[in-house]
C-alpha cells in the first residue's frame, strides 16, 4: 500500500508533461525508487528503470545497454559512455521514453574512493556527459536521475557544477512526518504511535517492518536487539557503513546520543581535540544528512549557541542503548537488557522525541493555514531552564508552549509553577503561554493554550 508523499508524486507527474531531467535524492530506505515507480506507472509511455552499480562508467553502460536490449529492442553495439548511448537512443528511436537512472551516486563513489589515479576526475565527467544528454538529447526522453549519497546529489545543484540549472524541478525525498507514519500504523492509537515512532522514526522502510500486533519492547527486541534483527542489519549495512569505520564519526554521534550538544560540550566529551578535526568530521555528519543544527530562536547565526542532533530517530536509539553493547545484550538476552538497560530510561527518551512531534505540528499546522500570527518556530535556554516550543510572532512577541509526555493528565498545580517560570524569562516579551500534554488536563487555567493527541492528530 502506498502511502503519502502526494506533493512529490504531483511534482513528477506534472514534469512529465515537460522535457528535461528531474533530480530526486534521499538516505537509503527513505522510498525513492517506490515513489518515482508510482509516479510514472501510468504515464503510457515506456519507462526504462535502471539502477547503477558500484562500479566504473564502462561497467554501468554495458549493463545500461543490456536492459535497453530486452525492454526497446537496442542494438546491439559497443558503448563505452552514457553520453554515446543516449546519443544512439535519440538519433535512432523515436518513441518516447521515460528513464530513469536511480543510485548514480554509486558511480561517483567509486571513482572517489578509488585509489586508481585520474579517477577523480573520471567522476568530474561524469556530470559532464549528463550536461551534454541533458542540453541535446532529451528530445524524447524524460530523463529522472536519483541518488541516496546526499553530499553527492546536492553537489549537482551547486553553481560550479556542469548539471547546475539543468533539472526541471529537484525532490529531496525525506523520512514520513507522523501524521505519515500514523497511516502506516494505523490500528495504534495516538499515544502509541508517538512511542513507535518516537523509537522507529519516519522511514517507510523501517515502519513496514514493525509489527503492529506486538508491543513496543517485543519490536524492540526483535528488530533492534537481536543480532540478526532486520533493523539492526539495516542500520548497519546502510547507514553505520556511510561512516566508514571513522571512530571519531561514532564518538560525535555517541556524545548527542538522544539529546543536543553545542560544539565545546562534543570536543570536551568525544575527546576531540586536534585543531579543525572536529569541524571537518561534523561537516561530514551533516552532509551526509545525519545530523542537523539548530539555533535558539533569536539567536540565528551565533555559531556560540548552535547545536547540534542526530536526524532519524531510529539512529537516536541506537546510539543511545545499542552502540557498543552487543557483549551485553548477548550475555544478558534481549528481553532482559531491555527491562534493565532501556525501559528505565524510555519514558525520558520518548518525551524528548515528543518534543519535536510537537514542533513538527506547528509546522505542518502553518501549512494548513493555522497560526498565521507566527513568524519563526524554535527553543529557548536560560542557565538553568530550556524552553521546548517558542514562536516568535509578526508583532514582535514570543507565544512558548511547555511540552509534557505524561501518564497522567497534567495538574494544574505544575501549570501555575510552569507558567510563573515562563514570566519570568529576561530577554523575550511573552503574551501566549500554553501547554501540550500526551495525556490532557483536568484543569486549565484561563487565558492559556491548550492542545492535546487530539489537536496534534488533528481529529478535533
Amino acid at each position: 500500500m502506498f502511502i503519502g508523499r502526494e506533493k512529490e508524486i504531483s511534482i513528477i507527474k506534472n514534469y512529465l508533461s515537460k522535457k528535461g531531467a528531474l533530480l530526486v535524492y534521499g538516505l537509503r530506505r527513505v522510498g525513492k525508487t517506490t515513489l518515482i515507480k508510482k509516479a510514472i506507472e501510468n504515464c503510457n509511455r515506456t519507462t526504462i528503470y535502471f539502477e547503477c552499480q558500484k562500479a566504473d562508467e564502462e561497467k554501468n553502460v554495458s549493463l545500461f545497454v543490456d536492459l535497453l536490449k530486452e525492454t526497446i529492442g537496442f542494438f546491439d553495439a559497443k558503448f563505452d559512455t552514457f553520453l554515446s548511448v543516449f546519443k544512439a537512443l535519440d538519433e535512432i528511436h523515436t518513441d518516447d521514453y521515460v528513464v530513469v537512472i536511480d543510485e548514480y551516486s554509486l558511480i561517483k563513489q567509486y571513482y572517489y574512493q578509488s585509489k586508481k589515479p585520474g579517477n577523480s576526475e573520471k567522476a568530474e565527467i561524469l556530470d559532464s556527459e549528463f550536461q551534454t544528454i541533458i542540453d541535446q538529447y532529451t528530445n524524447n526522453i524524460n530523463l529522472i536521475i536519483s541518488g541516496s549519497s546526499i553530499h553527492i546529489m546536492k553537489q549537482l545543484t551547486e553553481h560550479k557544477n556542469p548539471l547546475y540549472g539543468r533539472f526541471v524541478d529537484v525532490i529531496e525525498l525525506k523520512q514520513f512526518s507522523y501524521l505519515d507514519a500514523k497511516k502506516m500504523l494505523s490500528s495504534l492509537s495516538n499515544k502509541d504511535v508517538v512511542s513507535f515512532y518516537s523509537v522507529f522514526g519516519g522511514s517507510p522502510y523501517v515502519l513496514e517492518r514493525v509489527d503492529e500486533k506486538k508491543s513496543l519492547k517485543e519490536n524492540i527486541c526483535d528488530l533492534i536487539l537481536e543480532e540478526s534483527g532486520r533493523l539492526r542489519t539495516h542500520l548497519r549495512n546502510n547507514v553505520i557503513n556511510e561512516l566508514e569505520n571513522d571512530s571519531d564519526l561514532h564518538d560525535i554521534l555517541d556524545t548527542i546520543k538522544n539529546g543536543s550538544k553545542k560544539y565545546n560540550e562534543i570536543q570536551e566529551q568525544a575527546h576531540i581535540t586536534t585543531s579543525g578535526l572536529l569541524d571537518k568530521r561534523l561537516n561530514k555528519l551533516l552532509e551526509l544528512n545525519i545530523i542537523e543544527a539548530r539555533f535558539p530562536i533569536g539567536k540565528e547565526g551565533d555559531k556560540k549557541k548552535k547545536y547540534y542532533q542526530i536526524k532519524d530517530n531510529l539512529l537516536k536509539f541506537y546510539y543511545a542503548y545499542v552502540f557498543l553493547q552487543d557483549n551485553r545484550i548477548n550475555l544478558l538476552t534481549p528481553s532482559r537488557y531491555y527491562d534493565l538497560y532501556i525501559e528505565p530510561s524510555l519514558k525520558e527518551y520518548i518525551s524528548r522525541r515528543f518534543e519535536n512531534i510537537v514542533r513538527d505540528y506547528f509546522t505542518i499546522a502553518i501549512s494548513k493555514g493555522l497560526y498565521n500570527e507566527i513568524v519563526d518556530i524554535g527553543s529557548y535556554f536560560t542557565s538553568n531552564s530550556e524552553f521546548d516550543c517558542v514562536f516568535k510572532k509578526n508583532n514582535g512577541k514570543h507565544s512558548i508552549y511547555e511540552v509534557k509526555y505524561y501518564k497522567n493528565p497534567m495538574t494544574l498545580k505544575e501549570q501555575k509553577e510552569e507558567t510563573l517560570q515562563i514570566k519570568q524569562i529576561k530577554g523575550l516579551v511573552v503574551d501566549e503561554v500554553g501547554f501540550v500534554c500526551s495525556s490532557g488536563f483536568k484543569e486549565k487555567l484561563p487565558e492559556t493554550k491548550y492542545l492535546d493527541l487530539k489537536d496534534i492528530f488533528f481529529e478535533k
